[in-house]
C-alpha cells in the first residue's frame, strides 16, 4: 500500500513537471504569455530578411518592445515587407513628456519660412494642425532605422529599432523608412575576394608601366653625358 502511494506521487509530481515544462517552452517561443500593452501595428520593407521569423523579437536599446507578426513579398517590387505589433506603453510618450516634444515641435514651427508668412489666424490654424497631429505619435523618430541583428554569434536573428535622434517622431501605423537587411556571410566573403582581386589586378597592370617609365628614363637620360 505504502509501495503504490509513493509510486502514484512520483507519477503525479512527473506530470506536473512536464506541463510546467511544457508551458515555459511555450512561453520561450512566444507563442503564449504575450504581455504586449496597447498594442498597434507597423511596417517596414527590407531587401533581405533571411532567419527572421513570425514571433521574432522587436527591441530598441536592448528591451523587447513588440515582435514580428507576419512576412509579405511584394509581387511587383520583389521585396519583403515585415508586419510587427509594438507595445503602446514603452514606445509612447507620457503626458509630461508628450508636452515637452510638443513643445520643441512649436517653437521649431516658428522658425520656418511658411509661419513667418503667415498672418496670425494662419499662424493659430498651424499650430493646431500640428498639435492634432502629433496626439498619435510613438517615440520612434522619422530618422530612426530598423535592421536584422543577431543574438550573439550564432544566435537567433531578431531586428533592432536604432533611434535617430530627430523631432519628428513616427505615428502609429506609419511605415519605417530606414531598413539594413540581413548581411549574408557568402556575399561578404564574394566582397572581400572581388576586392582583393581587383586591387591585385590594378597593381599588375600599373607594374609594366613603371618599368617602362624607367627603362625610357635611362636611354634619355644618357645624351645627357654625352659630350
Amino acid at each position: 500500500m505504502k509501495s503504490r502511494a509513493s509510486e502514484l506521487a512520483v507519477g503525479v509530481f512527473v506530470i506536473l513537471f512536464g506541463i510546467a515544462l511544457f508551458f515555459l517552452a511555450m512561453r520561450v517561443s512566444g507563442l503564449v504569455g504575450n504581455t504586449t500593452k496597447d498594442p498597434y501595428e507597423m511596417t517596414a520593407v527590407f531587401e533581405n530578411v533571411n532567419g527572421i521569423k513570425p514571433r521574432a523579437k522587436v527591441a530598441m536599446s536592448g528591451v523587447k518592445i513588440g515582435q514580428v507578426d507576419a512576412i509579405t513579398l511584394d509581387p511587383v517590387t520583389r521585396l519583403a515587407t515585415v508586419h510587427i505589433t509594438l507595445d503602446g506603453s514603452l514606445t509612447t510618450f507620457n503626458p509630461e513628456q508628450l508636452k515637452q516634444v510638443q513643445k520643441e515641435a512649436l517653437e521649431e514651427l516658428r522658425y520656418s519660412s511658411d509661419y513667418a508668412a503667415a498672418d496670425a489666424a494662419q499662424q493659430k490654424a498651424m499650430e493646431k494642425q500640428l498639435i492634432d497631429n502629433m496626439k498619435s505619435i510613438t517615440n520612434i523618430d522619422e530618422d530612426a532605422y530598423i535592421m536584422v541583428a543577431t543574438n550573439g554569434l550564432l544566435g537567433e536573428k531578431y531586428l533592432k529599432i536604432i533611434p535617430g535622434g530627430g523631432l519628428n517622431y513616427l505615428k502609429r501605423g506609419d511605415r519605417i523608412a530606414n531598413t539594413q537587411g540581413t548581411m549574408e556571410i557568402e556575399d561578404l566573403v564574394t566582397k572581400f575576394v572581388t576586392g582583393g582581386a581587383g586591387k591585385s589586378s590594378e597593381n599588375t597592370g600599373s607594374a609594366p608601366a613603371s618599368s617602362d617609365k624607367a627603362s625610357a628614363e635611362p636611354a634619355d637620360a644618357e645624351p645627357a653625358f654625352v659630350e
